[in-house]
């Protein structure tokens, strides 16, 4: 069975990460969230949906045959600080890593319309290691048949 259209995009993302050029040294990415921060190899950048929200096209409730959709992703980034580099600081270039991947193809191949910023969320820990976190969300638009999920059209 072929993968839904969110799935293909949630992979695109993921894939857009691993392959753009030049990312911080020692960099993971993950597909998930349920990493303990304090044993994963940091820095990282964990991909997971939010939420997916249907609209029938065109506010046709009936028999619509397309469906525009927002896939709500998260982009949670992670980075370890240092006694001369405050984790917030080092936590910065791997979120302007994440936005180049984002925005070099925002269409994901073409699988969307477009890919809209949405608010960046920061947690800072201390600790035996000074770690900070950014959830980045993101909006994907995109379209589906309404019966069908994996197709555009």
């Amino acid at each position: 069975m072929a993968a839904s259209i969110r799935e293909q995009i949630i992979l695109a993302l993921v894939a857009a990460l691993t392959d753009q050029p030049n990312p911080p040294a020692g960099l993971t990415i993950h597909r998930e969230r349920t990493r303990p921060i304090e044993q994963d190899s940091l820095p990282a950048i964990m991909v997971y949906a939010d939420d997916d929200v249907p609209k029938p096209l065109a506010a046709q409730v009936y028999r619509s045959p397309l469906t525009e959709r927002q896939l709500s992703l998260a982009i949670e980034c992670r980075a370890q600080g240092s006694s001369t580099v405050p984790p917030d600081q080092a936590l910065d270039p791997v979120l302007v890593f994440a936005a180049l991947a984002v925005f070099a193809d925002e269409s994901f191949g073409g699988l969307a319309s477009g890919v809209e910023e949405g608010r960046t969320v920061w947690v800072s820990r201390e600790g035996d290691v000074a770690v900070a976190a950014a959830k980045w969300g993101i909006t994907v638009k995109y379209r589906t048949s309404r019966l069908d999920p994996t197709s555009k059209s």
